[in-house]
This record gives C-alpha cells, structure tokens and sequence, in this order.
C-alpha cells in the first residue's frame, strides 16, 4: 500500500490541532507529575526533576516513555499551530484567542525557564556583606595565581586534571589520585591506600583518606572530594616541602598556598561561586517562634543592598522575596551558632521571571473578553 506523503502530513497536522492531542497528553503529564512527586521519597528532588520533568525520554527498566520535555513540547507545538492556523479571527472569538495566548505565552515562559534559570544560594551572618552565591550541586577544582584565576575544572572533569594543569602552563604538576562523589574521611593507617613511601603528606593527609560512600538523595547532601599530589613545586619562602600529597573535600574548602618561581598560588576546591552585580548587607535577622516552642513561625532579613551609588534597605521574609536586577532573593533558611546568626537566601537568576505574569493576565483577560461576549450576545463576525 502506497502511503501519500502529502495526505499523510495533512493528517498528522490535524491531529496535533485537535482536541485529541490533548485527550493523550493531559493523562501522560498528570501520571508523570504523580510519578516525579512520589519519586522524590527515594530518589530526592533534584534526581525527580531531572529524570521526569526535565528529560526528553523516561525510562522504565529497558522500556522508553517521553519525558517532560516530549510531552510539553507536543503540547506547546499543538496549541501553537491551533493557535495560528485554526483560529477563527473574530471579535466573538477574540476571549478565546486572548485565553489560547496566555497559556502560549505560559509555556514560553516555563521554556525560558528551564533554559535560562539559575539557582544558588548566600549564607550571611549578621554584619557580614557579600556579593558572592555558591551553586547548589556544581563544584570545581580552581587555580589563582597572584589572585587571577588561570584553572577551573569541574567535578565531572576531573578525572582530566593532570592534561588541563599541563595545558594551564603551571610551573608544577597536579596528579589525581582518587576522587569520589561523596567521600567519608577515614584513617589513613585503616585504609589499603596506606602511606606512599617518599611522599610528604600534608594537612589532613597526614592521618585521614577520603574513600567513596554512596550518594545521598540530594546532591548538596554529598560532599565530594579528591586526593592529589604536587609534583616540581620545590619549597616555599620559609623552606618548607611543598611537593607532595594533599586531599581537598567540599565540606573543608581550605586554600591550599604554593609558591613557585616568585609567584603565589592559591588552590582551592568547593562549591562553584559566582558573583552578583551588587552587594548585600545582613543587617538584622529576626526569628518568631511559636508560643513556648523553638519552631519558628517567621523569620525575616533586614538587608541593604549596595549597587554603585545605590543604598537601598529591604526586609526579605518567608513569604516575601526581593527581586532586583533580574535576580530574585528567597529567605530559604537559617542558622544559628554561639558565635553570630546567619540567614540562608535562595538566589535564583530567572530573566524570564515576568513571563507567567503576563501570561496569566493575558488569560484572565482572554477569560472576561469573552464572558462578555456571551453576556452581550456578539454576533459572527
């Protein structure tokens, strides 16, 4: 039987303009988002998103389903060629057609998000300004040399370190020898590793190893780690060996200094840092229990943000966020030790933050334009 291409594609276009489309698709979205949340008692939020929600193609044993990606974007690109070749462009329709493009521009918005979001977090202790967030899940393996940085490896890279501190041009060699996604410090006396003969252990190396422990269901619940040895760094300023075995985990991100050729170098492992466009001052943190219990009923930051000649005091609460320069500051936590307070912000860069505003007015006007409609009784135009 001879298929025609052209009836073919005829068919298949009506089908993604049909209500059909989403007959199939509202059940596969609504088993997968039950799926996703249930999944997260064993699996963890970050692991339930990435593989439910933010894939392509779900797999089931060896069995593969569409993913979230699949799903939304059959969704998106249905209501999109409904939208613009099926619409019925009159003034008696236009509510519907403003409805359609609300929720158009909803799922742009989710689109931009996925692709453009960004979340981090700041700890700030009463007193303290920074300007510097930390990623929840990223780490890296970072070289300065007089304060300029001249190596960044990424954790999932690091089993290249010795190639790229080669090609970074350092005076002295990094070798790796282990590394683990989440490690538990052990003696090293306990450990089959044992002591390397000539070696010059330094720091914590001198009595702990790092060996691998399965990971946890959340990613900022791991604490990565590697051990690595310096080679041709020669002696520090004060004669002392800096060639040797040292380890670095994310939990004790201490700056490892060498010193070679007349210039300084800091090594430092840790949560991935990036910068802000401005400063912020905790100035207050102020927690309010509940009556005769130490469970807090609110929580809230009075903060001052610093940009340029800007000086700008905010209160940042559990249940309202700052928003500024395209960056949003959540009261995520806090933290409190015998020494200071501290508050925990979420920091999440969302340029596309306005969309779902605009989206869900466009609705809500789509909703009462055609209401009114009805109401009035518009004629076919």
């Amino acid at each position: 039987m001879k298929i025609d291409p052209a009836n073919a594609f005829s068919g298949v276009l009506k089908f993604l303009m049909s209500a059909r489309l989403v007959f199939w698709l509202m059940p596969a979205l609504m088993a997968l988002l039950v799926a996703g949340t249930v999944s997260q008692h064993w699996i963890g939020l970050y692991g339930a998103h990435k593989m439910f929600f933010s894939s392509f193609v779900l797999w089931i044993g060896p069995l593969p389903l569409p993913g979230g990606y699949i799903l939304l974007g059959l969704l998106s690109l249905g209501l999109s060629l409904k939208f613009f070749l099926k619409s019925r462009w009159a003034w008696r329709k236009a509510g519907v057609i403003l409805a359609h493009l609300g929720a158009l521009i909803l799922l742009v918005g989710g689109l931009v998000t996925a692709l453009a979001a960004h979340e981090s977090f700041m700890i700030l202790p009463e007193g303290a300004e920074s300007r510097f967030v930390y990623d929840y899940t990223q780490r890296d393996f970072v070289v300065y040399e007089d304060q300029r940085e001249i190596l960044r490896v990424p954790f999932q890279d690091l089993e290249h370190l010795d190639a790229r501190a080669r090609t970074a041009g350092l005076p002295f060699a990094i070798k790796l020898k282990n590394i683990c996604a989440n490690c538990k410090i052990v003696s090293r006396a306990e450990t089959e590793e044992g002591f390397e003969e000539g070696l010059v252990y330094h720091s914590m190396a001198k009595g702990a190893a790092l060996v691998p422990e399965p990971q946890g269901k959340e990613p900022e619940e791991d604490m990565p780690g590697l051990s690595f040895v310096i080679e041709g760094a020669g002696k520090s300023e004060n004669g002392d060996v800096q060639d040797g075995y040292y380890v670095a985990f994310d939990s004790m991100p201490k700056v490892i200094a060498i010193n070679s050729q007349n210039k300084n170098y800091q090594i430092v492992f840790g949560k991935r840092q990036s910068q802000l466009p401005f400063s912020v001052t905790l100035k207050d943190f102020v927690k309010d229990s509940y009556s005769g219990m130490e469970m807090a009923r609110d929580y809230h930051s009075d903060v001052i943000i610093r940009d340029g000649d800007l000086v700008w005091p905010v209160r940042i609460g559990m249940n309202e966020p700052l928003r500024y320069r395209g960056y949003t500051l959540f009261q995520s936590s806090f933290q409190r030790t015998p020494d200071a307070e501290m508050s925990i912000f979420a920091v999440v860069e969302n340029k596309g933050w306005l969309v779902p505003y605009i989206g869900t007015f466009v609705i809500g006007a789509g909703l009462i334009l055609h209401l009114i409609s009805v109401l009035l009784g518009w004629r076919r135009s």
